[in-house]
């Protein structure tokens, strides 16, 4: 599965997530280029600037924690790691702001290179030697630690919303797939190979670099409270609304369709007729009510984005009522 965008929209432009993309895009082909085929000077920045365990433990080249977030092994490695930066990385420098979102990924990018060397060490009692002198010594460099602290904090901060993803499976389909459900996955995954690497069955990826950083990333958000950001609203569109508080009140079912510019909603209440229905709209929920004789419907909806306050094209017909919503620019 490989994500394509998120239908989440910041509400101001994510400068920093632009400039992180542009320096790790730069420096890669800065070095890539000077020798395309045998990447001497790559091999040379990575060697230099990446971050060894042995020499973190020594107390040396402490500056490689920082060097090396911004270094990448091959082109694969950097499209990868830009691309979840991409589709992520602006809501959170939303909710956070443009001087802490930087603060947040270079910590991030240092708590999961300390996770990295604590598993090395870990290794100590749990892999054969060679693989320990080889975890130890070998370079580490990416993004991925940083970005898996932003892909944790996006997880308790927008779970509900929903990920463009392109699938292969038999065919190849694009599909909306709830955050909490692609990122959860995600975690668990990165937390299986990251327990099978202790063995000493090295895949090359620092899986425990990638745990770290989400841990990190969810401790933050919890730690500092932090909340999505949302645009103050104005005016909410509110008809009247009589409280229902009968206990034979029934829940409608609802479908919720997110498009790129507008949301369409669907509720399922039969017996009715269009007058019986009330609604209360904000910019993040939607409140359906309705009462008809000794039928009545309550059902209160939280979006998975940020709409305009103002119901579009209500229908009541063959017991569906359906409106839309614009979507916030």
């Amino acid at each position: 599965m490989i994500p394509i965008h998120d239908e989440n929209r910041p509400l101001r432009r994510p400068y920093v997530n632009y400039a992180l993309i542009v320096i790790n895009i730069l420096v890669f082909f800065s070095l890539y280029l000077l020798d395309p085929l045998r990447q001497r000077a790559l091999r040379w920045a990575i060697a230099g600037y990446g971050m060894r365990p042995i020499y973190i433990l020594e107390g040396k080249r402490l500056e490689t924690l920082l060097t090396s977030i911004f270094l990448h092994a091959d082109i694969l490695h950097l499209l990868g790691n830009m691309l979840y930066l991409w589709v992520f990385g602006d809501n959170i420098e939303d909710a956070l702001g443009h001087g802490k979102y930087l603060a947040f990924y270079l910590a991030g990018g240092l708590f999961a290179s300390f996770a990295h060397i604590a598993s090395s060490l870990l290794s100590l009692y749990t892999a054969p030697i060679y693989y320990v002198i080889m975890d130890l010594t070998t370079p580490a460099v990416g993004a991925s630690g940083a970005i898996s602290a932003v892909l944790g904090a996006y997880m308790l901060l927008y779970p509900r919303a929903r990920i463009r993803t392109l699938v292969f499976y038999i065919f190849i389909t694009i599909v909306s797939i709830p955050a909490y459900y692609y990122l959860g996955f995600w975690f668990i995954y990165q937390l299986l190979m990251g327990m099978i690497s202790l063995t000493g069955i090295s895949s090359g990826v620092a899986f425990w670099a990638h745990i770290g950083g989400f841990v990190f990333g969810l401790i933050a958000v919890k730690a500092f409270g932090i909340k999505p950001r949302r645009r103050p609203i104005s005016a909410a569109e509110e008809r009247a609304i009589k409280p229902i508080v009968a206990p034979w009140v029934r829940t409608p079912l609802v479908d919720v369709y997110v498009e790129p510019d507008r949301i369409f909603i669907m509720a399922y209440m039969p017996g009715l007729e269009e007058g019986d229905i009330r609604l209360s709209v904000s910019e993040w929920d939607v409140t359906i009510e309705a009462e008809h004789g000794d039928v009545r419907f309550y059902r209160h909806i939280v979006l998975p984005v940020p709409v305009v306050p103002r119901v579009v094209d209500p229908v009541y017909r063959n017991g569906v009522f359906s409106f839309t919503l614009y979507r916030l620019a």
